[in-house]
């Protein structure tokens, strides 16, 4: 029997890092289908030269007959909705694998399928060590016996059987949570691997088929870093050299920046640019957000949001050629 397998690559922009990373994955995927998942829900994206590439915005999620939770973050927050969309295209597939972009595999895709299929297993993820506030969006959803889980979502596998149970669940929480019956949404980092868990169906985790020392959801690896890490069958977050740098700064104490020895110093050694200015923007930002009133920030957020794509062509009016 040949196994058909479908793989969503999960974009909210295109550029050349985006790109390179769906290369990647088509060279590792020979058997499967791999479309391109793009969330247009802030501002339409560029054209992409690729035959298999669904654009949506939140308000198509209505046709999953769910929650759209919460405004302007459904798919951060549901990483399971473009599965079910899916689904609901094509139900053929006897696989679907999630991945979102800034994830790599280094393992060839049509085995891991293949050996995920050959014990019947129906869900892959990654289970993350310390509990993390996915976990509370569970509270009063589940039966007191239910154990809670918690699992990265960056790649995952599912069974055609499991995306079905998946969405009928969803569906059923739906009603209960307009209902008012539960208070919560449960996020996906607890949702899928708790569904799972605790309703007989058979669970792998990214490790039991390779490597994943350089797979959570941070620090991230550096892209020009990753023919060093070719062991890893699976890695996230890799990044380019201005997303890397943002990242590092975001996440970071940045006082210590200035230690010549210390973690974030060594970190941004990968990064062949200064990172100085990255590190003075970002400290401008948390002052400003510590000093400006919570409105006035959202008011900005979302005007920024709605003219961001006026705004990067005024920039590029007023910067000299050359």
């Amino acid at each position: 029997m040949t196994i058909r397998y479908a793989v969503l690559f999960k974009v909210h922009y295109w550029d050349d890092f985006a790109a390179r990373r769906l290369q990647h994955l088509l060279r590792k995927t020979a058997g499967g289908d791999v479309f391109v998942f793009v969330d247009e829900t802030h501002g339409p994206v560029p054209e992409i030269p690729y035959d298999r590439v669904i654009r949506v915005t939140e308000r198509d999620m209505t046709a999953l007959d769910t929650v759209l939770y919460p405004e302007g973050k459904v798919f951060w927050y549901n990483v399971d909705y473009p599965l079910y969309y899916l689904y609901l295209r094509d139900k053929s597939y006897d696989y679907y694998l999630m991945s979102e972009h800034d994830a790599v595999f280094n393992i060839d895709v049509d085995k891991f399928v293949d050996m995920a299929h050959a014990t019947n297993v129906d869900y892959v993820g990654f289970p993350l060590t310390k509990d993390a506030w996915p976990l509370l969006t569970c509270e009063g959803v589940y039966p007191a016996n239910f154990k809670i889980e918690n699992w990265l979502s960056c790649i995952s596998l599912h069974s055609r059987r499991s995306v079905e149970f998946l969405l009928k669940r969803r569906r059923e929480l739906g009603r209960r949570y307009h209902a008012s019956e539960i208070k919560n949404w449960p996020n996906n980092e607890a949702f899928l691997p708790t569904e799972m868990q605790n309703n007989d169906f058979v669970v792998r985790t990214l490790g039991d088929f390779g490597k994943v020392d350089r797979y959570s959801w941070w620090p991230p690896t550096h892209e020009r870093d990753l023919p060093l890490h070719e062991d890893q069958a699976f890695l996230h977050p890799v990044l380019d050299e201005r997303r890397y740098v943002t990242s590092c700064v975001r996440e970071s104490n940045l006082i210590s920046y200035f230690s010549p020895g210390s973690e974030l110093r060594k970190m941004l050694r990968r990064a062949s640019s200064s990172a100085l200015p990255a590190v003075l923007d970002e400290l401008t930002r948390r002052i400003v957000r510590q000093v400006t009133p919570t409105p006035l920030l959202q008011s900005v957020r979302r005007f920024r949001a709605r003219n961001a794509g006026a705004f990067r062509r005024f920039l590029r009016r007023m910067t000299p050629a050359g």
